[in-house]
């Protein structure tokens, strides 16, 4: 796991907001092409409301969490440096690892997420972006 002081935690979510979103659409876009693939063509609502509400899309819900919670992170005045260095954390915790581990939160997460860099280019162009980032934590 990167070792994160309140500096490079702030430079880490700063530079890592953006391939976040685009690994984010990626998966979103892949994930709605296989779902009509069997439920045939849906409307964003509608995909958005499975996106929510559907148990075969919770695996996304760790990489749409830490998203959500940069802005907050970098905005709000009262977050402190132990918080900006866990949410740096988290986040690097989901690329990083052993997949394998017993327990771990973001298991799930993993297991869906890395045969998707095999199947996908989008996905694995956008995961070389956030892991590109990881690399420049120092």
């Amino acid at each position: 796991m990167k070792a994160f002081n309140e500096q490079s935690a702030i430079k880490f979510l700063t530079d890592v907001r953006k391939p976040l979103l685009n690994l984010h659409k990626s998966i979103l876009d892949h994930e709605r092409a296989v779902y009509e693939k069997t439920a045939g063509a849906v409307s964003p609502a509608a995909f958005l409301q499975q996106l929510i509400g559907g148990a075969e899309f919770r695996w996304i819900s760790p990489l749409s969490t830490v998203i959500a919670n940069i802005d907050d992170l970098l905005e709000d005045e009262k977050v402190t440096a132990d918080e900006k260095i866990a949410g740096a954390q988290a986040i690097a915790g989901l690329f990083e690892g052993d997949t394998a581990e017993a327990g771990a939160p973001d298991n799930a997460f993993r297991t869906r997420y890395l045969p998707l860099l095999q199947e996908n280019p989008d996905i694995l162009h956008a995961h070389g972006k956030v892991v590109q980032v990881l690399r420049e934590v120092e």
